[in-house]
C-alpha cells in the first residue's frame, strides 16, 4: 500500500466524546451533613461526627467551593462548634439549616 492509498482509505469513525455530568457545588458537604444527621443519637461519638464535618469542609475548600456554598460553610462551622460544646441539639438545627442551603445551591459552570 502506498502512503497516497493511506490517506484515501483512512476513513475511521471516531466516537463522540461523552461529557460527563458536572458535579454539584458542596456534593461533599451534603454528603457529611446527611450522614452526620443520620448518626446524631444520644449514644453518638461525637467526635467522629465533627471529624465527618471536617472531611466535608475540607474537600469543599479543596474543590474550591467554599465561596458557592458559604452560607451552609457558616452552619456546619456553627454545627462543629456546638458538637465539641456537647450541644447535640444545636447542632442538629444548624446541620438541618446547612442541608436546606446545599439543596438550593445552583450549579453556575457552563457547559461548553
Amino acid at each position: 500500500m502506498t502512503k497516497q492509498q493511506l490517506s484515501v482509505q483512512s476513513a475511521r469513525r471516531v466516537t463522540p466524546i461523552q461529557k460527563r455530568p458536572l458535579p454539584l457545588p458542596g456534593e461533599r458537604l451534603r454528603r457529611a451533613v446527611d450522614s452526620v444527621l443520620a448518626g446524631l443519637t444520644d449514644e453518638a461519638d461525637l467526635s467522629r461526627l465533627d471529624d465527618a464535618l471536617r472531611a466535608g469542609l475540607a474537600w469543599t475548600a479543596a474543590a474550591g467551593e467554599t465561596c458557592r456554598v458559604a452560607p451552609a460553610v457558616r452552619q456546619v462551622r456553627d454545627a462543629r462548634a456546638s458538637l465539641r460544646h456537647a450541644d447535640a441539639d444545636h447542632a442538629r438545627s444548624a446541620l438541618l439549616a446547612a442541608r436546606e442551603d446545599l439543596h438550593h445551591v445552583p450549579n453556575q459552570r457552563a457547559s461548553v
